[in-house]
């Protein structure tokens, strides 16, 4: 997502965007999962750049994990709620959520939230920092984004700004340094262009 874009839908509803996006990218290419609850891998479309997110998920977390869709009705599943986003869609898909959660959510804790912050932003960090993938789906998905850092900020800056809650310092991480492949150190750069963006 371009900043120039963004600017012209920021006040969307979670809802209101969803529907953008589907009337962008179209909707599912088939039902996220089947019925036995197993990934149905036509949904996807990284080859492009693009992930598979369930408009459901202001109601309830990881909707992609079958023991969690297994609660929830088949519905959340089906190709007509299934929204394909880039790397920052998703991201203000998830800030969205975290402004405004369901209140039909299922779950009575955040939603949102952990997307935000376990992945989106520290696989950016990562990606924005140099870090250079081995896997083919996510370089397509970076790829995608990869000239738009200023619209990363723009988020990052909304985020802080509305879901100050959950803010405590929680944007300078990275995501592959549990598995040794890279570190919070070698995003320090990025970091300090977080802080000033932020302040």
């Amino acid at each position: 997502m371009r900043l120039s874009e963004y600017e012209k839908i920021r006040n969307f509803t979670y809802l209101e965007y969803c529907d953008y996006l589907q009337q962008k990218y179209g909707i599912g290419l088939s039902d996220y999962m089947t019925k036995n609850y197993n990934m149905n891998k036509k949904v996807t479309r990284t080859r492009e750049g693009f992930f598979a997110h369930h408009r459901f998920e202001d109601h309830m977390i990881m909707l992609c994990k079958k023991d969690v869709a297994m609660q929830c009705p088949f519905e959340w599943q089906l190709a007509k709620n299934i929204v394909y986003c880039d790397y920052l869609e998703h991201l203000f898909l998830h800030i969205l959520i975290c402004e405004n959660p369901s209140p039909e959510r299922i779950q009575p804790f955040k939603v949102g939230i952990g997307g935000v912050l376990n992945f989106i932003v520290p696989e950016l960090n990562d990606f924005y920092s140099g870090w250079q993938t081995k896997q083919e789906w996510r370089r397509n998905c970076f790829e995608k984004v990869c000239n738009d850092i200023d619209c990363y900020f723009a988020l990052l800056k909304r985020f802080k700004a509305n879901c100050h809650e959950y803010y405590d310092g929680c944007f300078f991480q990275s995501f592959n340094e549990p598995y040794g492949l890279w570190s919070k150190e070698k995003n320090q750069q990025l970091f300090d262009k977080i802080k000033l963006v932020l302040d």
